[in-house]
This record gives C-alpha cells, structure tokens and sequence, in this order.
C-alpha cells in the first residue's frame, strides 16, 4: 500500500530560513532520514535544487556522531549511492530506496515509484497551495494520505 504523510507546520514565524541556515522543514526532513536510516531504510532527498541539496548534505555533516548517517549528493559516492541520497532535479539519485522525503514545488516525476513519501505543508500560504496541488497529484497516483501536525517542542 503506497503512502504519503505531510507533516504540518503551523508557525509562520519560524518557517523562513536564514541565509545558509535551514528551514524547520529541511531540518525536519534530515530528523526523518535519520531516523529511517536507523530503521535500514534507504531513503531519497528530493531537493528543490542543488543549492538547498547541499545545504542538506552539510548539515548531515555536521551532526554529533550518534546521530551520523551515511549520506551523499547524488552523483557521488559509491556504486548505488549511500543509505541516504540527496537529489535536486536536473541530478537523480542511484539505486533502489524505499522511502523519498520531498522538498520539491512539485512532485517528483518518480515519486510513483516508490511505497512510502514524506512531504511538507510549511506555513506561508504559497507554499501550502503548492503543497495542495502534491496532495492532489499524489492521490491521483493512488497514494493513501495523512497529514500530521508538528508540534513544537
């Protein structure tokens, strides 16, 4: 059964990023690979872009040792990419994954190919019709959908 859960961020305040910093979503999207990683999943990032794919890639650097998971960019590492890849659109990812986190506008073009999605409905009001306009498509696809708040901690 294939499946999609949004996460649902509420705070308006806090979903902008800073220059080089992350959004809640982008940080909260990094908790789920690492906690599906963990459970040896092997997980796609789809990034809206390269840019924000290596901001990914740097935080997931940077994180204390209990908490580092196999990673790489799309295009490196080896053969059949790590546990964790990040992808942006004009850079697919390699080999089988079982679980894509997606930061795109759209969905991706492979998204049907894969069983389990996580996907994002930050606050700002043009980035939740865009993330509408997913849970249409995604349910034109056949998935089952479920939204679930973030609460704040």
């Amino acid at each position: 059964m294939k499946k999609v859960l949004f996460y649902l961020f509420e705070d308006a305040a806090n979903s902008n990023a800073v220059s080089g910093q992350l959004t809640p979503e982008e940080i909260y999207a990094c908790q789920k690979a690492i906690e599906a990683w963990k459970n040896k999943v092997r997980v796609l990032i789809a990034c809206q872009s390269q840019t924000q794919a290596e901001k990914i890639d740097e935080y997931l650097w940077q994180l204390n040792t209990e908490d580092f998971v196999p990673h790489n960019l799309a295009g490196e590492g080896p053969k059949g990419g790590a546990p964790v890849e990040i992808c942006w659109p004009q850079k697919r990812g390699s080999g089988a994954r079982q679980l894509l986190i997606n930061l795109q506008d759209d969905i991706p073009d492979f998204a049907a190919f894969f069983s389990d999605v996580i996907d994002f409905v930050p606050s700002p009001e043009q980035q939740k019709n865009l993330a509408r306009e997913r849970y249409k498509s995604y349910k034109n696809l056949g998935f089952n959908l479920k939204t679930i708040p973030v609460v704040k901690s």
